[in-house]
């Protein structure tokens, strides 16, 4: 299910404190692959899977994969402070 990607989608990303510390470790280190992301929570690698799916069909985080590793970055839109949400 893809979400709106302007305002709306992010606002809708940004619903949940887990999805918001992932925000912000993605603007600390800028791609990070899942497992790296579950290391800075005491959730299941599955639920930090869910949230980056979320804020991916949001429109807030994009996703590449590597062999078996799926790497996810800030949006370029996000990144380049074009919606200015996270600067």
């Amino acid at each position: 299910m893809k979400m709106d990607s302007g305002c709306a989608g992010c606002f809708a990303g940004l619903s949940c404190s887990s999805r918001i510390e992932i925000i912000g470790l993605l603007q600390e280190k800028p791609e990070m692959s899942v497992m790296e992301i579950a290391k800075h929570f005491q959730i299941a690698q599955p639920t930090i899977t869910h949230h980056l799916k979320y804020l991916e069909d949001s429109g807030i985080v994009t996703s590449r994969k590597e062999g078996r590793k799926v790497f996810y970055k800030l949006h370029p839109k996000c990144d380049e402070n074009i919606c200015k949400l996270f600067s």
